[in-house]
């Protein structure tokens, strides 16, 4: 595939496997010309006629090409002023993240060991950052846990509080995102617990806070790694067998 030269920006379009859609290659190229450009949300790009005879491809190809990196998040099109560079954001892939967990518990027990390993790796230093205001925040959250766990009663959002107050304090945003993102696609996804009590969960969460306020990270890092025990444990259990696939004599519009 040539390249051909605009306002002397060449970047390296090979098609490098012919197995590759071509429009695939075309992200991976527009991409590369927003980094080498030094382009900035808001900025916009090119046209795709320019674009197409950048890279020498069909406009189709860009045009596709374009579609698809709206769907993740990089770019924009703005009705009658053109396409633009886009806001870095996890929206897009939480959106996909939770249908990706669900096609089977391996993804889910990835996900789960990851982030054990990411908070259990960050506990001192979140511990030596941590204000009375967060651990005072910490402690009432954990006091609603507890009347939620009394009645039986889950706590999903106290549940994401608490996580989110364990590192506010990192001032670290990129992670707080992460972090978050884990904790909605996990529970969207994850499946119900078996044989742990909303009792079990809190007992977790209060170990962890009484290992903080000892001030001892390893007391800490191991009561991370105890929470976590019970999350990985219910992703042990094997899925329940897939309903069977409508046959064509199915009515498949559902009730």
């Amino acid at each position: 595939m040539a390249t051909q030269q605009d306002d002397d920006v060449e970047p390296d379009f090979r098609r490098l496997d012919s197995r590759v859609p071509l429009h695939q290659i075309v992200q991976h190229e527009i991409r590369n010309y927003i980094l080498k450009e030094g382009l900035r949300p808001g900025d916009p790009l090119k046209s795709e006629s320019e674009l197409a005879r950048l890279f020498g491809v069909s406009r189709n190809s860009v045009r596709e090409a374009v579609k698809a990196l709206e769907s993740t998040g990089v770019l924009e099109t703005r009705r009658g002023s053109g396409v633009y560079i886009r806001d870095f954001s996890f929206a897009p892939l939480l959106d996909h993240l939770p249908y990706g967990l669900m096609q089977g518990h391996r993804a889910l027990r990835e996900l789960a060991a990851l982030r054990k390993t990411l908070e259990s790796a960050l506990i001192t230093d979140a511990m030596r950052a941590m204000t009375p205001e967060s651990v005072t925040a910490m402690r009432e959250t954990l006091e609603t846990m507890r009347e939620l766990a009394e009645r039986g009663e889950h706590f999903a959002e106290q549940d994401r509080r608490f996580h989110q107050l364990l590192f506010r304090d990192l001032d670290n945003t990129m992670l707080l995102r992460l972090f978050d993102l884990f904790w909605q696609a996990f529970h969207a996804a994850a499946p119900p617990a078996r044989g742990r009590t909303p009792m079990d969960a809190y007992q977790g969460h209060a170990a962890i806070l009484d290992a903080i306020l000892s001030g001892d990270p390893d007391q800490a890092r191991d009561a991370i790694q105890d929470h976590y025990v019970g999350i990985e444990a219910k992703l042990t259990v094997d899925p329940p067998p897939a309903a069977p696939r409508p046959t064509e004599t199915t009515d498949a519009g559902g009730s």
